[in-house]
């Protein structure tokens, strides 16, 4: 019984380090590489690289010293792809805070920031009375920063 229990961990040792990705057909080979080239995330290009070289034979040791990752995370990248082929290329959503500014009080916030880009405070007031939401001032610095916009303070003379 001993022996039987040695022998299925030393065949899961040898599977999990030479796992290979199932012979991609030509229509997923085509479009891993298209999502390798063209993809906006940068975790699906690798992941969908790392697909392709394993269908190509490489094995999950080389693949991680190519993307300097370790072996774990590779293998973690074909099991998925095992289990759900395609879909697996991108990460599910994960759990966090949910915003609490809509798409529209962004795009709200954004205009008052345009209008009075010097001085926040009172964008925030503004902004607390038409949605009803109160923010902090680094709240909207962030979403200054990233649309493009400065809120400097201005120095007394």
């Amino acid at each position: 019984m001993g022996s039987n229990r040695a022998e299925k961990v030393l065949y899961n040792l040898l599977e999990f380090s030479t796992a290979y990705v199932r012979p991609l057909t030509e229509s997923q080979r085509h479009t891993l590489a298209e999502i390798m080239q063209h993809d906006a995330l940068p975790r699906a290009r690798v992941r969908a690289h790392g697909m392709l070289l394993s269908a190509q034979g490489m094995k999950i040791k080389e693949i991680a010293q190519a993307y300097q990752v370790d072996r774990d995370t590779v293998a973690t990248w074909i099991k998925p792809w095992a289990q759900s082929g395609m879909a697996s290329r991108y990460d599910k959503p994960r759990s966090g805070r949910p915003p609490k500014l809509t798409p529209e009080d962004k795009d709200l916030a954004r205009q008052y920031i345009q209008e009075d880009p010097r001085c926040l405070k009172p964008v925030m007031k503004r902004l607390s009375q038409k949605t009803a939401k109160r923010l902090r001032i680094s709240s909207l610095k962030r979403l200054a920063k990233k649309a493009g916009l400065r809120g400097k303070r201005v120095r007394k003379s």
